[in-house]
């Protein structure tokens, strides 16, 4: 999407939104905004797409990164021992075709341990957000933002690839 999705829906960008509010927000642009109400489609599209964004932490991060930071994300921020991890778990699931429920369900509950740990840090970073109007501005969060974003996708990467999902 071309448009920022915020601006769309008329919602402060945030790492971590309120879902009720933003629901709202959507819901009351497609109340005024709807074809079938005789209105432009191009904004009941743009509202879908926008809230489809926003409702996900992970796209909604990524918007942030596009609209307010950097994108693509630097990869160079990601660190060596978490691609390590990440590495060492890619081979285990690799290697599961021969090996017990008892290991997957061990590999699901890894991933699902250091998605919790990255969970902690976008709440740590909304919690600065709130506290400083100015955080769109500030490299410092933007850097973790782009973190984090770059960690949670090679975690739902991972995820898939257990769960035997191919991502497109």
């Amino acid at each position: 999407m071309d448009k920022n999705p915020f601006h769309i829906l008329n919602m402060a960008p945030m790492p971590k939104m309120d879902l009720g509010a933003l629901r709202k927000r959507y819901i009351e642009i497609q109340r005024s905004g709807h074809p079938d109400l005789g209105n432009d489609p191009e904004v009941s599209e743009w509202a879908n797409q926008a809230y489809s964004l926003l409702k996900n932490d992970e796209s909604r991060l990524a918007e942030i990164l596009k609209f307010y930071g950097t994108w693509p994300p630097d990869t160079k921020l990601i660190g060596m021992d978490f691609l390590m991890e990440a590495m060492e778990i890619s081979e285990a699931i690799g290697e599961l075709q021969n090996e017990s429920d008892a290991e997957k369900l061990s590999l699901a509950n890894t991933l699902n341990q250091m998605k919790s740990e990255l969970d902690i840090q976008i709440d740590a970073l909304n919690a600065q957000a709130k506290c400083n109007t100015m955080w769109l501005e500030d490299n410092f969060v933007l850097e973790q933002i782009s973190i984090w974003y770059q960690r949670r996708r090679y975690l739902t990467r991972l995820e898939k690839n257990l769960n035997g999902e191919e991502e497109l």
